[in-house]
């Protein structure tokens, strides 16, 4: 990711605004912009100085109080610095990323323990996985990389690894689908992709005529479970993304009502290696449901 691994190249890659695209700088006001040209300059006691007028004058603005973290934090004004990084973490900035910036700031500070304290809300929150790279590539952590602590905190840092996003698991697997009337309509092969953190389906009709993959996966942002699914009709409008969430033993999602038409979908377990999987269609804005799709998965072993 790194061309490298300077402390310019890693704030500019990840952190800093000045470092991002035009359209984002064109949202920034006169006097926002010409703190980031101080900040991308680095020259920090005019960064810091502008960015505190800034916050002064609009609390609410997230990306200054990081912008002024990182200031304060390049001046060595370490408790400036998680001052400013935890005015982002109220304010839901990068929440995560901005803890993550306290936890450098705390780790510079030689406060160790506060440090970890700190990247462990990142992992429990389940952001550890997708801030990896940003964990391990801060020059404020090598001190401690080498440390058993932090090689122990590292295996931590598996993206989808925490319970919601095992929530679909029940579904994977190499399965004999059975319809309504008791026939094999086809077959699935359920898989967990991307480290786990996607779950694929590859379904094949009784007779191969139709083929369709779908992609599903949980969501940490809205928290909620997202499913796309394309087929080899040629036409993706024929499924509707869908979104929904594991409840009570019970993966449901839904579409968007359009057209007064709603879908929804459920997956549940009958018993082990027994899947039921049914589609329903509302034409009421989900008052009542006509079952359109009803089978049992059976597992192959």
């Amino acid at each position: 990711m790194f061309v490298k691994r300077g402390r310019l190249a890693y704030v500019c890659s990840l952190l800093a605004l000045g470092c991002l695209a035009m359209p984002a700088l064109a949202q920034r006001t006169v006097a926002e912009q010409a703190a980031d040209s101080q900040f991308v300059q680095r020259r920090w006691s005019e960064a810091a100085a502008a960015y505190k007028a800034l916050t002064a004058a609009n609390p609410l603005a997230g990306l200054n109080w990081v912008n002024l973290g990182e200031s304060e934090l390049q001046l060595g004004r370490f408790d400036d610095a998680l001052a400013a990084f935890g005015r982002a973490v109220d304010l839901k900035f990068r929440p995560f990323r901005s803890i993550v910036d306290q936890a450098r700031a705390a780790a510079v500070k030689g406060d160790e323990a506060r440090t970890f304290n700190l990247l462990q809300k990142v992992v429990d929150g389940g952001a550890g996985g997708a801030l990896k790279a940003y964990i391990v590539g801060a020059p404020e952590f090598r001190a401690l990389i080498a440390g058993a602590r932090f090689t122990a905190f590292a295996a931590q840092l598996k993206a989808c690894t925490t319970a919601p996003y095992r929530q679909f698991d029940f579904w994977v697997g190499d399965w004999e689908v059975h319809g309504a009337a008791g026939g094999v309509a086809g077959h699935n092969t359920v898989t967990l992709e991307q480290d786990g953190c996607i779950v694929v389906e590859h379904w094949t009709s009784q007779g191969g005529g139709q083929t369709g993959t779908s992609f599903n996966y949980y969501d940490v942002r809205d928290t909620k479970w997202h499913q796309l699914y394309l087929d080899n009709s040629g036409n993706a409008g024929a499924f509707p993304a869908m979104s929904g969430m594991f409840a009570d033993g019970r993966m449901v999602l839904l579409t968007e009502d359009v057209n007064n038409t709603l879908s929804r979908w459920t997956w549940f377990v009958i018993e082990p290696g027994k899947v039921k999987q049914m589609a329903e269609l509302s034409t009421d804005h989900g008052k009542t449901w006509q079952v359109t799709w009803n089978s049992v998965y059976i597992k192959k072993h």
